[in-house]
């Protein structure tokens, strides 16, 4: 009897603890004229991670990624037509469950592309 005194709350409080939500990890993800870094940006498969995007300049730049945005799994976080935009000097987060593969990422603005702001996604 003594022992299911002692049982009863330790199981119930592994069982609250078990409940509990695990942060995901935080992969930074700088913008800047013209790049991303890092790149690429390598994340694992089917885990939680909190993607904080930084735009390191003074004007607008975006991280879109269609492909990769539409494959994930969005917990939270604005990500409007797959993708992040963000004005100068500005930061945001999303938190996603990738999936596996490769994906492009670039920015949308005008000739940032074409200037290098390109970079790759692998999901492993």
């Amino acid at each position: 009897m003594r022992a299911s005194f002692v049982l009863v709350p330790l199981t119930l409080c592994a069982a609250a603890a078990a409940s509990q939500p695990v942060a995901a990890p935080v992969q930074s993800i700088a913008m800047y004229s013209y790049g991303y870094n890092p790149d690429p940006i390598v994340l694992t498969a089917g885990k939680a991670v909190t993607l904080h995007f930084v735009n390191r300049s003074g004007g607008g730049h975006d991280f879109t990624a269609k492909k990769f945005f539409r494959s994930a799994r969005i917990i939270s976080g604005n990500v409007a037509n797959g993708e992040v935009d963000l004005s100068g000097g500005r930061s945001a987060s999303v938190t996603l469950v990738p999936a596996k593969g490769r994906y492009k990422v670039h920015c949308g603005r005008p000739f940032h592309k074409m200037l290098g702001m390109t970079g790759d996604i692998v999901v492993r």
